[in-house]
């Protein structure tokens, strides 16, 4: 990443408008919705509660997760993947939330494949027997919410490819 690119993060990152502060209780609100069948109300963030609320995926979901955290020991990688769900249709979903600060970063927002790769990796290794149908990233901005679906051996395999890309760096011992 660039030094400007991480200027720039680290500019609106802080605050109690920042991307952290919006992060932290949108995340909050999906956790509560899918938890507990109903989003917490913050009227800061009420733009992008409605979207969420608005949106269809969770709509008859069975909940298998939330806030699941997992760890590959080997890579000394961890982290905690958004929801699992099984759709009204039957599908696995692995998910993932990125919000944004406005619709028109919202609809440039890429999907978080890479990072929905690693997860897929860890739950095949914990739970051999979990199969996931899709990867999706859930990207709210304010009065907009997108799901990008994506495979999940495409998401893997972008994993794979920043892993590898990572592990160049590494010093040789």
């Amino acid at each position: 990443m660039s030094e400007a690119k991480q200027a720039a993060i680290n500019y609106y990152k802080d605050g109690p408008d920042g991307w952290a502060a919006r992060g932290k209780a949108l995340h909050k609100v999906l956790e509560d919705k899918l938890k507990k069948g109903k989003s917490t109300q913050d009227e800061k963030w009420q733009r992008w509660i409605d979207a969420l609320n608005d949106c269809d995926l969770f709509e008859e979901a069975e909940i298998l997760a939330v806030e699941y955290l997992l760890c590959d020991p080997r890579k000394s990688v961890g982290g905690s993947f958004d929801f699992l769900i099984k759709t009204k249709y039957g599908e696995t979903i692995l998910g993932d939330l990125k919000t944004s600060s406005t619709e028109k970063a919202a609809k440039r927002r890429d999907a978080a494949n890479a990072q929905l790769g690693a997860y897929t990796l860890m739950l095949n290794k914990h739970h051999p027997s979990l199969m996931i149908d899709k990867c999706c990233t859930l990207i709210l901005g304010p009065d907009y919410c997108r799901v990008e679906r994506t495979k999940p051996d495409d998401c893997v395999e972008e994993w794979q490819d920043v892993w590898g890309k990572f592990e160049l760096t590494f010093e040789d011992w």
